[in-house]
């Protein structure tokens, strides 16, 4: 009630002008201020800031600029990350994690930017991919070009949404255990990925060999057992087909005559 009536006060007609003022300016401060405020929390969601070098496999061709990088190396905003002959698993400022196959290039900035080679993301980071941006709220997704132009991306754990840099379009959804393609700039259709292909994926390199978990305990064997259900999953959710086990004869009795 004192609220209500403090309002009704202030807006009262017969103020002099200076107080109107004085309320109106107050209001549009307010009302900027909190559009300031959202504005500045959406552009710093997903934003990568850094990016760390937490592994290196298949030898030491890992490079940040023209710059041969080590374990706990940093890639700034802006800056980036390519692997030659090696693989390299990367830490983001946001808690957002990465795999990097061999020949590939990632740019650190608004979004893990790919210009050649595979991806794999874990944790709350966009995309961004041939003219595309993949929105996450944390989830297990790859990325994979081989110019720049075209690609895939393939969602293991979660949802993502698509959409085009140049704001045209509909966000295209794609959820857990499904793909889609970029060709020159035109998304294609969304489908589910294969049973061999996600086989392919979680016994392939961007998996074996890394020794730093990517994801929470017990995240990628929930992922495997619910995309494969004719497999049995390892706890690292490796997979392999289940073999079933043939019956045991029973021995049929035999009389003497």
């Amino acid at each position: 009630m004192f609220m209500i009536s403090s309002f009704s006060t202030s807006f009262n007609l017969t103020q002099p002008p200076r107080i109107w003022r004085r309320i109106l300016i107050g209001l549009i401060t307010g009302f900027c201020l909190f559009l300031s405020l959202g504005l500045f929390q959406q552009s710093t969601v997903a934003q990568v800031d850094l990016a760390i070098i937490q592994e290196i496999l298949d030898g030491d061709q890992v490079f940040i600029q023209d710059h041969q990088a080590k374990v706990e190396d940093q890639a700034e905003f802006g800056q980036i990350v390519l692997t030659k002959a090696s693989r390299a698993g990367v830490l983001f400022n946001n808690g957002a994690a990465g795999r990097m196959d061999s020949n590939s290039i990632v740019t650190v900035g608004q979004c893990v930017e790919i210009k050649q080679g595979m991806i794999l993301v874990s944790g709350p980071v966009n995309g961004c991919i041939a003219g595309f941006t993949v929105g996450v709220e944390g989830t297990i997704y790859i990325l994979e070009t081989t110019d720049g132009n075209t690609g895939n991306i393939k969602v293991l754990e979660g949802t993502v949404q698509v959409s085009s840099n140049t704001g045209t379009g509909e966000p295209v959804e794609v959820n857990e255990g499904e793909k889609v393609s970029v060709l020159q700039g035109i998304l294609s259709d969304v489908i589910p990925m294969t049973p061999e292909e996600i086989v392919s994926i979680l016994s392939g390199r961007l998996f074996s060999g890394f020794t730093i978990p990517i994801t929470p305990e017990g995240a990628l064997y929930s992922v495997c057992s619910r995309l494969l259900p004719g497999f049995s999953c390892s706890t690292s959710g490796i997979p392999t087909p289940s073999i079933p086990t043939p019956p045991i004869p029973v021995p049929i009795p035999r009389f003497p005559f």
